[in-house]
Protein backbone atom coordinates (compact mmCIF):
# COMPACT_ATOMS: atom_id res chain seq x y z
CA UNK A 1 0.00 0.00 0.00
CA UNK A 2 2.85 2.33 0.86
CA UNK A 3 4.59 1.73 -2.45
CA UNK A 4 1.33 2.20 -4.36
CA UNK A 5 0.72 5.54 -2.61
CA UNK A 6 4.30 6.63 -3.31
CA UNK A 7 3.94 5.65 -6.96
CA UNK A 8 0.70 7.62 -7.25
CA UNK A 9 2.37 10.66 -5.74
CA UNK A 10 5.24 10.45 -8.20
CA UNK A 11 2.78 10.24 -11.10
CA UNK A 12 0.91 13.31 -9.82
CA UNK A 13 4.17 15.27 -9.47
CA UNK A 14 5.26 14.26 -12.97
CA UNK A 15 1.93 15.25 -14.50
CA UNK A 16 1.97 18.57 -12.64
CA UNK A 17 5.45 19.41 -13.91
CA UNK A 18 4.57 18.29 -17.43
CA UNK A 19 1.35 20.34 -17.59
CA UNK A 20 3.09 23.37 -16.08
CA UNK A 21 5.82 23.10 -18.73
CA UNK A 22 3.25 22.95 -21.49
CA UNK A 23 1.37 26.00 -20.18
CA UNK A 24 4.51 28.17 -20.08
CA UNK A 25 5.14 29.41 -23.61
CA UNK A 26 8.23 31.10 -24.94
CA UNK A 27 7.87 34.78 -25.87
CA UNK A 28 7.42 35.71 -29.51
CA UNK A 29 10.49 36.95 -31.35
CA UNK A 30 10.54 40.62 -32.38
CA UNK A 31 12.20 41.61 -35.66
CA UNK A 32 13.89 44.93 -36.41
CA UNK A 33 15.27 46.78 -39.41
CA UNK A 34 17.48 49.82 -39.86
CA UNK A 35 15.72 52.89 -41.26
CA UNK A 36 16.91 55.76 -43.51
CA UNK A 37 17.73 59.03 -41.82
CA UNK A 38 14.89 61.47 -41.20
CA UNK A 39 17.03 64.23 -42.69
CA UNK A 40 15.45 65.24 -45.99
CA UNK A 41 17.45 68.33 -46.91
CA UNK A 42 20.64 67.07 -48.53
CA UNK A 43 22.12 70.60 -48.59
CA UNK A 44 22.53 70.25 -44.82
CA UNK A 45 24.45 67.04 -45.26
CA UNK A 46 27.06 67.74 -47.92
CA UNK A 47 28.07 70.42 -50.46
CA UNK A 48 25.33 71.14 -52.98
CA UNK A 49 27.37 70.06 -56.01
CA UNK A 50 26.31 66.79 -57.57
CA UNK A 51 28.74 63.88 -57.37
CA UNK A 52 29.76 63.07 -60.96
CA UNK A 53 31.21 59.57 -60.64
CA UNK A 54 29.56 56.16 -60.35
CA UNK A 55 30.26 54.27 -57.13
CA UNK A 56 30.31 50.54 -56.49
CA UNK A 57 29.95 49.48 -52.85
CA UNK A 58 31.39 46.24 -51.53
CA UNK A 59 32.55 44.11 -50.08
CA UNK A 60 31.55 44.83 -46.49
CA UNK A 61 32.87 42.76 -43.58
CA UNK A 62 31.32 42.29 -40.14
CA UNK A 63 33.04 40.56 -37.19
CA UNK A 64 31.77 37.03 -36.57
CA UNK A 65 30.04 38.00 -33.30
CA UNK A 66 27.78 40.39 -35.24
CA UNK A 67 27.19 38.14 -38.24
CA UNK A 68 24.10 36.51 -36.74
CA UNK A 69 20.31 37.04 -36.76
CA UNK A 70 20.18 38.08 -33.08
CA UNK A 71 20.83 41.71 -32.11
CA UNK A 72 24.03 42.05 -30.09
CA UNK A 73 24.38 44.46 -27.17
CA UNK A 74 26.98 45.04 -24.46
CA UNK A 75 26.68 44.78 -20.70
CA UNK A 76 30.33 45.73 -20.21
CA UNK A 77 33.25 46.66 -22.47
CA UNK A 78 34.30 43.04 -22.87
CA UNK A 79 30.93 41.30 -22.44
CA UNK A 80 28.40 40.79 -25.22
CA UNK A 81 24.72 39.93 -24.80
CA UNK A 82 22.82 38.01 -27.47
CA UNK A 83 19.04 38.08 -27.08
CA UNK A 84 17.31 35.16 -28.78
CA UNK A 85 14.00 37.02 -29.06
CA UNK A 86 15.19 40.34 -30.53
CA UNK A 87 16.42 39.75 -34.06
CA UNK A 88 17.23 41.48 -37.33
CA UNK A 89 14.43 41.16 -39.86
CA UNK A 90 16.90 39.89 -42.46
CA UNK A 91 20.64 39.93 -43.05
CA UNK A 92 22.34 42.69 -41.04
CA UNK A 93 24.89 43.08 -43.84
CA UNK A 94 22.21 43.56 -46.50
CA UNK A 95 20.22 45.93 -44.28
CA UNK A 96 23.32 47.99 -43.47
CA UNK A 97 24.30 48.25 -47.14
CA UNK A 98 20.74 49.17 -48.17
CA UNK A 99 20.60 52.11 -45.77
CA UNK A 100 24.17 53.22 -46.53
CA UNK A 101 23.43 53.18 -50.27
CA UNK A 102 20.21 55.15 -49.80
CA UNK A 103 22.00 57.72 -47.64
CA UNK A 104 24.86 58.17 -50.11
CA UNK A 105 22.47 58.61 -53.04
CA UNK A 106 20.75 61.47 -51.23
CA UNK A 107 23.91 63.05 -49.88
CA UNK A 108 25.77 62.90 -53.21
CA UNK A 109 22.62 63.71 -55.20
CA UNK A 110 23.13 60.86 -57.64
CA UNK A 111 21.56 57.53 -58.51
CA UNK A 112 24.89 56.11 -59.68
CA UNK A 113 25.51 54.11 -56.51
CA UNK A 114 25.14 50.34 -56.53
CA UNK A 115 26.00 47.46 -54.19
CA UNK A 116 28.11 44.51 -55.34
CA UNK A 117 27.34 42.35 -57.23
CA UNK A 118 26.17 45.08 -59.61
CA UNK A 119 24.37 44.66 -62.89
CA UNK A 120 26.28 44.20 -66.16
CA UNK A 121 25.22 47.61 -67.44
CA UNK A 122 26.82 49.31 -64.40
CA UNK A 123 30.56 50.07 -64.46
CA UNK A 124 31.67 51.90 -61.30
CA UNK A 125 34.42 54.47 -61.66
CA UNK A 126 35.41 54.09 -58.02
CA UNK A 127 34.78 51.34 -55.46
CA UNK A 128 34.09 51.65 -51.75
CA UNK A 129 34.85 48.78 -49.37
CA UNK A 130 34.00 48.68 -45.66
CA UNK A 131 35.28 46.80 -42.64
CA UNK A 132 32.88 47.15 -39.69
CA UNK A 133 34.68 46.54 -36.40
CA UNK A 134 31.82 47.28 -33.98
CA UNK A 135 28.08 47.86 -34.38
CA UNK A 136 26.33 47.37 -31.05
CA UNK A 137 25.58 49.35 -27.90
CA UNK A 138 24.20 49.35 -24.38
CA UNK A 139 20.44 49.44 -23.95
CA UNK A 140 19.26 52.81 -22.65
CA UNK A 141 22.74 54.35 -22.96
CA UNK A 142 24.38 54.46 -26.39
CA UNK A 143 24.94 52.80 -29.76
CA UNK A 144 28.45 52.49 -31.19
CA UNK A 145 29.86 52.03 -34.68
CA UNK A 146 33.53 51.62 -35.59
CA UNK A 147 34.45 51.12 -39.22
CA UNK A 148 37.24 51.49 -41.75
CA UNK A 149 36.46 52.40 -45.36
CA UNK A 150 38.73 52.31 -48.37
CA UNK A 151 38.23 53.85 -51.81
CA UNK A 152 39.79 52.32 -54.94
CA UNK A 153 39.98 53.49 -58.55
CA UNK A 154 37.99 51.80 -61.33
CA UNK A 155 40.68 49.18 -61.86
CA UNK A 156 40.23 48.20 -58.19
CA UNK A 157 44.01 47.89 -57.98
CA UNK A 158 44.90 51.39 -56.79
CA UNK A 159 43.97 52.47 -53.26
CA UNK A 160 43.02 56.16 -53.35
CA UNK A 161 42.29 56.74 -49.67
CA UNK A 162 41.56 54.89 -46.45
CA UNK A 163 39.84 56.26 -43.33
CA UNK A 164 38.69 55.04 -39.94
CA UNK A 165 35.65 56.32 -38.06
CA UNK A 166 34.48 55.91 -34.47
CA UNK A 167 30.86 57.00 -33.97
CA UNK A 168 28.59 56.99 -30.94
CA UNK A 169 24.92 57.98 -30.59
CA UNK A 170 23.20 58.48 -27.21
CA UNK A 171 20.00 56.58 -26.42
CA UNK A 172 17.32 58.36 -24.39
CA UNK A 173 14.99 55.40 -23.87
CA UNK A 174 15.28 51.76 -22.90
CA UNK A 175 14.52 48.90 -25.26
CA UNK A 176 15.60 47.60 -28.63
CA UNK A 177 13.49 50.05 -30.67
CA UNK A 178 15.55 52.96 -29.34
CA UNK A 179 18.79 51.02 -29.89
CA UNK A 180 18.03 50.23 -33.54
CA UNK A 181 16.94 53.84 -34.17
CA UNK A 182 20.28 55.03 -32.77
CA UNK A 183 22.11 52.49 -34.94
CA UNK A 184 20.31 53.91 -37.98
CA UNK A 185 21.61 57.34 -36.95
CA UNK A 186 25.12 55.87 -36.81
CA UNK A 187 24.84 54.65 -40.40
CA UNK A 188 23.94 58.20 -41.46
CA UNK A 189 26.93 59.58 -39.53
CA UNK A 190 29.15 57.11 -41.36
CA UNK A 191 27.52 58.05 -44.69
CA UNK A 192 28.33 61.72 -44.10
CA UNK A 193 31.97 60.97 -43.35
CA UNK A 194 32.28 58.76 -46.42
CA UNK A 195 30.77 61.52 -48.57
CA UNK A 196 33.32 63.98 -47.22
CA UNK A 197 36.07 61.54 -48.15
CA UNK A 198 34.66 61.25 -51.68
CA UNK A 199 34.42 65.01 -52.15
CA UNK A 200 38.07 65.36 -51.10
CA UNK A 201 39.32 62.96 -53.79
Amino acid sequence: MFFKSQYTMLVVIFLTVFIHGCVISTPDSVYYTLIPSAENNSSHIAPSKKWPLSIGIGPIKFPSELDRPEIVTRSQKNRLLINEFHRWGGSLESDFLRILTDNLRRILQTDKVMVRPWEQYFTPEIRLSLDVHQFDGRLGEYASLKATWAIYDKTENTLLVIHHGDFKAPIQQDGYDALVEAQSTLVMMLSKEISKTLFDI
